[in-house]
């Protein structure tokens, strides 16, 4: 039988976080999770800033409503990304925030394909 200092050294070795003998948290994949939630955050302001530019160029509103759906994305992702790294946040009143933002998203992008340009 080994004894429990070194099995602890040796468990200290593998690259997974331990939390408990039974519970194996796996950090890539938080890694992963993480670097997937920048590039749809990276990709949505990039939305963002390709829809302005569009807007400035053929002056229609309805591009309006989608840029503001492009930013509001940004800013859902940011609350629930904060949620995720602050467990202090996680509450009622977020989830309530994320709800209502993805509610104005969809409103937005309706607004977007419904509405007659001006």
């Amino acid at each position: 039988m080994i004894p429990l200092p070194i099995l602890h050294s040796i468990i200290g070795l593998i690259p997974y976080k331990f939390s408990s003998m039974y519970y194996l948290d796996i950090e890539p994949l938080g890694t992963i999770e993480f670097f997937i939630s920048a590039s749809i955050g990276i990709f949505s302001i990039l939305l963002l800033l390709l829809s302005l530019s569009a807007y400035k160029e053929t002056r229609v509103k309805s591009i309006l409503y989608a840029s503001a759906a492009f930013g509001l994305f940004a800013v859902s992702l940011f609350v629930e990304t904060l949620e995720d790294y602050f467990e202090n946040l996680d509450s009622v009143f977020s989830s309530l925030l994320v709800s209502c933002i993805t509610l104005a998203i969809l409103i937005l992008f309706f607004m977007a394909i419904v509405r007659r340009n001006k």
